[in-house]
């Protein structure tokens, strides 16, 4: 399928679903650690992302180490539910996040998503469609 060039007859499944039905949170956690302890925390943080991709709920795990103007880390997780998350906060497993919270120079900025709605590819088409593609081209001349 060419996503590029979505014909007009096109017609997928429309990919949007309620949070209730199927609720999703992200966990973003962003830590300031001194440039002695950065390597630490992205070593705690690396086993933490390694042991809990497994766990039965969890959706992913990502690791940002790249905004050097800042210093800044970035560690995110994906569950397919919050009481997934609740109990992954509770376990043992997360007292190595909130220790590698502990090694941030500034207060951490820890934030939890709740999805409300998720959109699938039908966004794009209704975006990019052929009378969005037509507005498009008569603005430019």
């Amino acid at each position: 399928m060419n996503i590029l060039q979505v014909p007009a007859s096109h017609s997928a499944p429309s990919g949007t679903f309620l949070a209730k039905e199927n609720c999703v949170v992200f966990s973003i956690i962003r830590i300031a650690p001194s440039p002695k302890q950065r390597s630490q925390v992205i070593e705690i943080l690396q086993s933490v992302q390694d042991l809990t991709r497994p766990i039965p709920g969890c959706l992913g795990c990502w690791l940002s180490e790249e905004d050097c103007l800042h210093n800044h880390i970035l560690y995110a997780e994906q569950w397919d539910a919050d009481g997934a998350l609740e109990d992954h906060i509770r376990s043992d497993l997360y007292r190595r996040v909130l220790a590698a919270m502990e090694l941030s120079k500034q207060s951490p900025e820890v934030k939890f998503y709740y999805t409300t709605e998720t959109k699938g590819f039908e966004l794009v088409e209704r975006l990019r469609g052929p009378s969005q593609a037509h507005s498009r081209a008569s603005n430019t001349h």
